[in-house]
């Protein structure tokens, strides 16, 4: 192609037609032109259907992300349903009176439950700068409220509950004169020094106690809030499965 517009310019020039070859030359050039710029507009194409599968890709891995949370979140719900059961337990006296020490011991709220959520999609994304190819803006939206600003939340919330749950330990094995349950039983488990009535009563004694009860009503009242945190957590996560997979279907 090269050797064949070649000739036509010798051609040109060797019959002395100067303005003929002065308007071939400038219209090669255009020519020239407008090829690289096709191929230029072909390359961005390219480019940015390979960045738009790995989008789609990455959006249908986060859809594995947010099931797996949904999983752990209803662990977590789980986790603070029952531990918000045992304190109003705790606070009814009537129930007392066939529970051993050892259950007792156990129901006392001294346990919190983390969740480590899945963001290795959503990290992929920041990472390779793909979230402008995400969709829509309010999928965009969506998924930094799901995984930035709910999740700061959540992350303010897990560190309070933690830190007044430590302060009821410090309580409630401070105060408590019996020895602890072990959680892990061995065999020939080793028994108490202190008979079961003992450590039942010592136990009542706190238990039923002004600061006792209302140490329990705080921790109801801290599980009841990560409680309703982690359904409205979950809640916002199965809605934005059903974002994403809207989204990948109508492309």
């Amino acid at each position: 192609m090269i050797k064949f517009f070649r000739n036509i310019r010798k051609k040109l020039l060797s019959e002395g037609k100067t303005n003929n070859y002065l308007k071939y030359a400038i219209g090669e050039i255009i020519l020239v032109v407008i090829g690289i710029l096709i191929a230029l507009q072909i390359n961005n194409w390219n480019q940015n259907r390979i960045e738009n599968n790995r989008a789609r890709k990455l959006l249908k891995n986060m859809v594995e992300d947010l099931a797996t949370d949904t999983l752990m979140l209803n662990r977590s719900i789980a986790n603070y349903e029952f531990q918000s059961n045992n304190c109003v337990k705790l606070l009814n006296d009537s129930l007392f009176v066939n529970t051993t020490s050892d259950s007792l011991y156990y129901m006392l709220p001294l346990n919190q439950w983390g969740l480590l959520l899945t963001t290795q999609a959503f990290d992929k994304i920041n990472n390779a700068s793909l979230s402008s190819l995400l969709g829509s803006s309010e999928l965009d939206q969506a998924i930094s409220e799901y995984y930035i600003t709910r999740a700061e939340f959540a992350e303010k919330q897990f560190s309070w509950e933690e830190q007044w749950t430590n302060k009821d330990e410090d309580f409630w094995l401070n105060t408590l004169e019996i020895e602890i349950p072990q959680f892990f039983k061995v065999k020939n488990n080793p028994s108490y020094k202190q008979s079961e009535p003992e450590r039942k009563q010592e136990l009542l004694r706190v238990i039923t106690s002004t600061e006792g009860r209302q140490r329990i009503r705080h921790a109801l009242d801290r599980k009841q809030i990560m409680l309703n945190t982690m359904k409205t957590r979950k809640e916002t996560a199965i809605n934005l499965i059903f974002q994403i997979k809207k989204h990948i279907s109508s492309e």
